[in-house]
C-alpha cells in the first residue's frame, strides 16, 4: 500500500483534510477570488491550450466554484458550460454569476429546456468545445492551478488516452494503485487483486481528453435509462475498446462530495452498477452492445 493513500486514509490524515478544505472554500475558492483572478492579467504560455466543459444543473449560485483559476490560466482557451433544464430560477443564477464573473467573454453558456441527464450532458460540453482537447469538470468540482500547468504541459497527447488528476483531493488518492497508466488488461488484473475497488479512478472523469475520441465512444452508449456511476459506464466502455487512463503524477483537483450529490442520493443503484461493473472487469468481460442496451432500457 501506498503511504501517501495510507496517510490520508487515516483518521488524523482526513481530520486535517476536512479542516484544510473548509478553509480552502471559506477564504480561498470564493466569487470575489474568481472575480480577481479575471481581472488579473492573462498568462501566456506555449505549452497545450484545451477548453473545460462544465455540466450545469441548479447551482448557478456556485458555479464560482468550478471557475476559479480558470479564467486566467494559459492553458485554458475557453470554458463551455451546458444547462441540462434546470430551474428557470437557477438558470438566471448562473447567467447572472457568469456575467459578473466572465468580463473576458471567455465563458459560453447553453441551455437545453429538457434534462436528458449527467452523461448526455457532459457529451454536449465536449462536442460544443472549440479545442482539440477538453478537460470535462464537475460544477462542484475545482480544478487547482498545478493540475492545470500539468495538463498544458503534456508533450504529444495520445488521443486514445484519457488523462487524470492522481488525487480527487482530499478524499481519493489514485497513486496506490501502483500504475500511472491502465488499460483493460490492467484494470482486470487490479480488480482482481483489490486495489480497483479501493483507488476510486475507474469511477473519476474530471480528466483531460480528445474531443472526437470521447464524442465517438459516448455516442456509442446513448441515452441510458440511469445516469447512476456514468462515468464508471464511460471508463469501462473506453477501457473494452483498447483507450487507457492515464494519471497525472502528483496533481489533484478539489472533489467535493456532500448530501446533495447525485451519487449520493442514489447511493444504492449506484452501488449495484459498480458492483456489477467491477464484476465484469474481474472476468474479463467487455463492454458489448447487448449491455449497453441493457442499460438504455433500465434492465441494468
Amino acid at each position: 500500500m501506498n503511504w501517501k493513500s495510507d496517510l490520508i486514509r487515516s483518521s488524523a490524515g482526513r481530520f486535517f483534510l476536512e479542516r484544510a478544505a473548509k478553509f480552502y472554500d471559506q477564504f480561498l475558492c470564493t466569487a470575489g477570488t474568481v472575480r480577481r483572478q479575471e481581472r488579473m492579467p492573462r498568462k501566456t504560455g506555449a505549452g497545450l491550450r484545451f477548453s473545460v466543459g462544465i455540466p450545469h444543473y441548479n447551482r448557478g449560485r456556485l458555479i464560482y466554484r468550478p471557475l476559479f483559476n480558470l479564467l486566467n490560466h494559459p492553458a485554458v482557451n475557453e470554458v463551455v458550460i451546458v444547462d441540462d433544464g434546470s430551474r428557470v430560477e437557477e438558470y438566471q443564477s448562473l447567467k447572472d454569476f457568469v456575467d459578473s464573473l466572465d468580463c473576458g467573454d471567455r465563458v459560453k453558456i447553453f441551455r437545453r429546456e429538457e434534462n436528458r441527464g449527467a452523461l448526455l450532458t457532459k457529451l454536449e460540453c465536449v462536442e460544443r468545445s472549440s479545442s482539440e482537447w477538453v478537460l470535462v469538470l464537475d460544477s462542484d468540482n475545482t480544478a487547482f492551478s498545478s493540475y492545470l500547468d500539468a495538463l498544458g504541459g503534456i508533450r504529444n497527447p495520445d488521443p486514445q488516452t484519457f488523462y487524470c488528476a492522481s488525487w480527487a483531493w482530499p478524499v481519493f488518492p489514485f497513486e496506490g494503485l501502483g500504475f500511472a497508466a491502465i488499460d483493460f488488461k490492467r484494470a482486470e488484473m487490479l480488480c482482481r487483486d483489490g486495489r480497483l475497488r479501493k483507488f476510486y479512478i475507474i469511477n473519476d472523469g474530471n480528466y483531460l481528453v480528445h474531443r472526437k475520441a470521447y464524442c465517438e465512444t459516448v455516442t456509442r452508449i446513448g441515452q441510458i435509462s440511469s445516469d447512476v456511476v456514468d462515468v464508471m459506464v464511460v471508463n469501462y466502455l473506453w477501457l473494452s475498446l483498447g483507450g487507457k487512463l492515464e494519471m497525472v503524477p502528483r496533481r489533484s483537483y478539489f472533489h467535493r462530495v456532500d448530501a446533495s450529490s447525485f451519487y449520493k442520493r442514489t447511493e444504492d443503484d449506484s452501488k449495484r452498477r459498480l458492483l456489477e461493473i467491477f464484476k465484469r472487469f474481474e472476468s474479463g468481460e467487455c463492454c458489448g452492445e447487448e449491455f449497453l442496451e441493457d442499460l438504455r432500457s433500465g434492465k441494468r
